[in-house]
């Protein structure tokens, strides 16, 4: 029988709730066994419930934590299991005591982690197990999570409940079919910068604020439940504003609402779990200008967005991993007549296939197995504004006829239901993929290709822009330096030609990653060669890179000739004397200019 992402014994709302949460949450018994593994926690990991349901957690979780040099494997898991607490250093997340955290997934790969371990023990304090919530901090980069959740409704229920909602990130409210507040959690406070409450307020508005969905409209909170939540509907990631006089200017939240049942079917309350729109994420480029490049291909595609942005035309855009392809569409969609509405993105392969098309156009309750409530889809979510589908190259024959018909008639059906709903979106798509070769390899639909590649911006590679690098190198060194509180006023010379001279293949994303390695490492004014990896401090380009084919930046006369040496040596394996004939000038003077160039015959 195939595992499903429930708890045994408990109440099936808790694995609903579970379930709708960004963070990844595994849960273990008394013996390490695993109990629990919420879809957040199979992406991350790579893992499904199914494999590893009854597995001992340290024999699929590697969990390494401690400081740079000093990673000790799954001592926090084993310590936790046996003694029912956590190692000195290990309590909340890898942000203490300098600590890091690193998880390896499925694949092999490394995952830097924000992570929280908690005990679960019965009422004599013995250990029965342990919950596990973790976070991918390469995307997020978030403040430590206080995690201090939990609901009214279930004070009753089982030790257990009371742990895993202890566990979670985000804020939870219970709210009352008349809209009266049951329960507000400690997160609730920080999240709107107030001070602890006494007595519960009767209604939201009186302690935390009026909800408004652009700024500018007040929205009751009450009308959004009555109008979907109270109907058996959830709400995933509804992006609003709270007003309150701690905050007159508002307060950036993602808000989920989710129905409460009795044994009857009836929705009893509704729980809401309150995220606050990270200042990062809110700063994430919106503008062209924010988008750095001053190379030709760069200004013909700005030409491109410029229009894009004035329409509500269909937009495909390609470009390797890496290049900044959701940067290209936030933009257009922030400088189009939609920008008010909503900005939904949608990774097609991220998204297991058995689950994709219930993400995209949302559920009916009993749909399938599993399908407790009514679900919004991400379509029925960005109405009236933009759906981004990144990597579409991804998706599967039998979704891309039914998005095909969705794109041809602006109506969607939810997964078990008959009703053709009409959604008002504009639609952008992304992919690293050559959808023509796709086609002719019959993996891709050649009807829907013509409906999405409506207006085709590419998004050029690094590698194809060598005269961005100077002036992306110097945007990310001045973030990162600001971030870290670093005075890291410039680029050494030395590094900027060694960063000329790499290929890039992982694009504008490994540059990022590069600068922010080296301005965690740099101890000077200025960034050095040694702050950069092994394979590029050590690096001699086969080749002198002077200047791309559509370059209209003029290098300096002793860059030039210092490029033209160190590549005559290259060529000639270090030997001055035949290195000094094929310049045709003298040894000696060769001699002279290795010395002022600090060129040496190795490099």
């Amino acid at each position: 029988m195939k595992a499903q992402h429930t708890y045994t014994g408990n109440n099936e709302q808790l694995s609903t709730i579970l379930n709708s949460l960004g963070d990844a949450v595994i849960a273990a018994d008394d013996k390490g066994l695993i109990t629990f593994m919420n879809p957040a926690a199979e992406i991350l990991t790579g893992w499904e419930m199914e494999e590893v349901s009854g597995k001992h957690v340290t024999g699929i979780l590697d969990l390494y934590v401690g400081n740079a040099g000093n990673l000790i494997k799954n001592t926090v898991l084993i310590e936790a299991l046996q003694k029912g607490s956590i190692p000195t250093g290990g309590l909340s997340s890898a942000s203490e005591a300098d600590d890091n955290a690193w998880l390896i997934a499925k694949s092999g790969g490394e995952i830097p982690i924000d992570y929280n371990i908690t005990p679960i023990k019965d009422e004599k304090e013995n250990p029965t197990g342990i919950v596990i919530t973790f976070r991918d901090i390469t995307k997020y980069k978030t403040r430590e999570a206080q995690s201090d959740q939990t609901i009214s409704e279930f004070r009753e229920q089982t030790h257990l409940m009371k742990t895993v909602f202890n566990s979670m990130s985000e804020g939870i409210v219970v709210l009352s079919l008349t809209g009266h507040v049951l329960f507000i959690n400690p997160s609730i406070q920080e999240i709107f910068g107030m001070e602890p409450l006494g007595p519960l307020p009767s209604q939201w508005s009186e302690a935390y604020g009026v909800f408004y969905p652009d700024k500018e409209t007040p929205y009751p909170i009450d009308r959004i439940l009555s109008t979907h939540v109270f109907r058996g509907e959830t709400i995933i990631d509804q992006e609003l504003f709270v007003r309150n006089t701690e905050h007159p200017e508002g307060i950036h939240i993602r808000a989920s609402g989710i129905p409460l049942f009795n044994e009857n079917r009836g929705v009893i309350a509704c729980v809401c779990v309150i995220r606050e729109i990270l200042r990062d994420e809110l700063e994430t480029p919106h503008s062209f200008d924010e988008i750095v490049g001053k190379s030709r291909n760069m200004q013909q595609m700005f030409a491109l967005m410029q229009r894009a942005a004035g329409s509500d035309i269909t937009v495909l855009i390609s470009g390797e991993s890496g290049t900044g392809k959701e940067l290209v569409a936030r933009a257009i969609h922030f400088n189009s007549p939609r920008k008010a509405g909503p900005f939904i993105t949608v990774n097609c392969a991220a998204i297991p296939g058995t689950l994709i098309e219930s993400e995209l156009f949302g559920h009916e309750r009993g749909a399938f197995t599993g399908a407790t409530t009514k679900r919004i889809g991400k379509f029925e979510h960005a109405n009236r504004g933009t759906i981004f589908l990144d990597e579409i190259g991804d998706m599967e024959l039998p979704l891309q006829a039914k998005l095909l018909r969705v794109l041809q008639e602006r109506r969607i059906q939810r997964v078990g239901g008959a009703a053709n709903i009409p959604i008002d979106i504009r639609v952008l798509t992304a992919t690293n993929q050559s959808l023509e070769a796709a086609v002719e390899a019959s993996t891709f639909r050649k009807d829907l290709f013509y409906r999405i590649a409506t207006f085709p911006i590419a998004v050029p590679p690094l590698k194809d822009r060598y005269e961005d690098i100077p002036l992306l190198a110097n945007h990310f060194l001045k973030k990162y330096a600001e971030k870290v509180k670093k005075s890291i006023k410039a680029i050494s010379p030395a590094a900027l030609r060694l960063l000329m001279q790499h290929d890039f293949p992982g694009n504008v994303r490994e540059l990022e990653n590069i600068i922010e390695r080296a301005v965690l490492l740099e101890t000077t004014e200025l960034l050095q060669p040694s702050s950069l990896p092994t394979q590029i401090s050590s690096m001699i380009s086969s080749q002198p890179i002077l200047f791309s084919s559509d370059s209209t930046e003029i290098l300096p006369f002793e860059e030039v000739e210092r490029q033209i040496l160190a590549h005559a040596l290259k060529v000639m394996d270090n030997n001055v004397a035949k290195s000094a004939q094929a310049l045709k000038i003298a040894r000696s003077t060769l001699y002279r200019k290795l010395k002022l160039y600090q060129l040496s015959e190795s490099d």
